[in-house]
């Protein structure tokens, strides 16, 4: 499980923020995990608020980059490539400082915090540590000047990983790589264990759904379908396997145009294996067959997330999803959160982490039940604002404002402006403002 997640200078994040899901109170009816060696509890959702381009997205583009950087550093990025980061591009600040990300996290029952310092060039920084008794135990530090320090609770191969770690890549993926036990662990959870659902990976979360309900997961799948009530029953997936002569007149038309490019071998496997799937729709007469790109963008929309969302159920892991309203009616995205905060739906402790404009999620009688430690705002500095830099973001937890639960309406007193993170609307434009026609006269 996910405790705490931390950064600092990516994007619209200058300045240190925290996402917490620690649970501040008591959620009776709700599933909530204890953590271990302790008397906290983690929270299955945190849901974050605020005005477009407020920085919403960069919480959840931040955690995707820091989970990128522990699979792709040592594997992908190139030696002398330096570090591939985003930091705050609206003054000189951000370019010239570092940039910070963490976690806290359980595995295994042992509760870790990992993390990392980089700027343009090189990690500056890297820890991991743990607190098998309440106490923090270090692993393994390393510092500025590329020194490794290591805690007595880590063994195996400590040489050999700092030999082919890289100024620019982590000790975690390097680690990793030489199969270091707690090192492979930790990196599987970054691979699979947190989940990362944004519109540029729609495709593959596509392809994800489909699988499991051609695998373990066909009844979760159509029944989530069938809930949605788009009039979807469930997939139809056809092979389009090609004849030999339709693979050799391709094959020979690409030996023209690229001769020194065609592998006969995998193009024929290719194209002897492409399927085809379509949402089978009931009809008066029958199902129906559509191409998904035929389908409503609710439709699509739903497609893409169940997969994730089956296997975050089904496995105890965290989910994050970019803009959960996007295109979704407000009650099935009601449902959908609901589903992680219900012991009945989420016993093995998945997490549920997004951004929404969706007000109707913090209303009293929502079926997403969202308590006010489960809710999080952001907010952006203007440029004649005296809290924080113009265009830098900060992330504010709701219980900084103080409301009741079931005494305080949130839904309400957020559109009233009570907790901030609402767009700021200069009302002399709109007073001032003219039709085209207008200033052409």
């Amino acid at each position: 499980m996910l405790l705490r997640f931390r950064v600092e200078n990516y994007a619209s994040l200058l300045e240190e923020q925290e996402l917490s899901l620690i649970a501040e109170e008591a959620h009776e009816g709700r599933r909530t995990m204890r953590v271990p060696g302790s008397s906290l509890s983690a929270l299955p959702v945190a849901a974050i608020f605020g005005a477009n381009a407020s920085g919403k997205s960069n919480v959840v583009r931040a955690l995707g980059y820091m989970r990128r950087v522990v699979l792709d550093s040592h594997r992908r990025w190139q030696p002398d490539g330096g570090v591939e980061r985003l930091p705050f591009m609206l003054s000189g600040a951000g370019a010239e400082r570092p940039s910070t990300f963490a976690v806290d996290l359980v595995l295994d029952e042992v509760r870790y915090e990992y993390g990392f310092t980089v700027d343009d060039s090189q990690v500056l920084e890297e820890w991991l540590f743990s607190y098998p008794h309440r106490k923090r135990r270090k692993l393994f530090v390393r510092d500025r000047g590329g020194v490794f320090g290591y805690g007595d609770a880590f063994s195996g191969r400590r040489k050999v990983i700092e030999d082919i770690v890289r100024s620019n890549s982590l000790y975690l993926s390097a680690g990793a790589s030489n199969n270091h036990p707690l090192l492979l662990r930790l990196h599987s959870w970054f691979r699979k264990e947190l989940r990362i659902a944004t519109e540029a990976n729609y495709a593959e979360r596509f392809a994800e759904t489909v699988q499991l309900w051609e695998t373990r997961g066909r009844e979760q799948v159509e029944d989530l379908l069938r809930y949605a009530d788009f009039g979807v029953e469930s997939f139809d997936v056809s092979e389009d396997a090609s004849s030999d002569e339709e693979v050799a007149r391709l094959v020979q038309a690409l030996r023209i145009l690229h001769p020194d490019s065609v592998d006969e071998e995998d193009l024929s496997a290719w194209m002897k294996s492409r399927r085809t799937v379509r949402l089978a729709h009931r009809g008066s007469e029958g199902t129906v067959a559509i191409d998904p790109g035929l389908e409503s963008s609710g439709t699509r929309t739903w497609t893409g997330l169940l997969g994730p969302v089956v296997s975050a159920l089904n496995t105890g892991s965290v989910l994050v999803i970019d803009e959960l309203d996007a295109r979704l009616h407000p009650l099935l995205a009601a449902r959908l959160v609901a589903l992680f905060q219900e012991e009945k739906t989420n016993p093995l402790g998945a997490q549920l982490i997004f951004n929404t404009h969706d007000t109707s999620l913090l209303s009293p009688g929502s079926d997403a039940r969202l308590r006010r430690d489960q809710v999080w705002l952001v907010e952006k500095g203007h440029a004649d604002g005296p809290k924080r830099a113009a265009g830098a973001s900060e992330l504010i937890a709701l219980l900084e404002y103080r409301p009741r639960d079931r005494v305080e309406n949130l839904e309400k007193r957020y559109l009233a402006g009570r907790y901030g993170a609402l767009p700021y609307f200069d009302e002399e434009l709109i007073e001032s403002f003219t039709s085209g026609e207008e200033r052409v006269r």
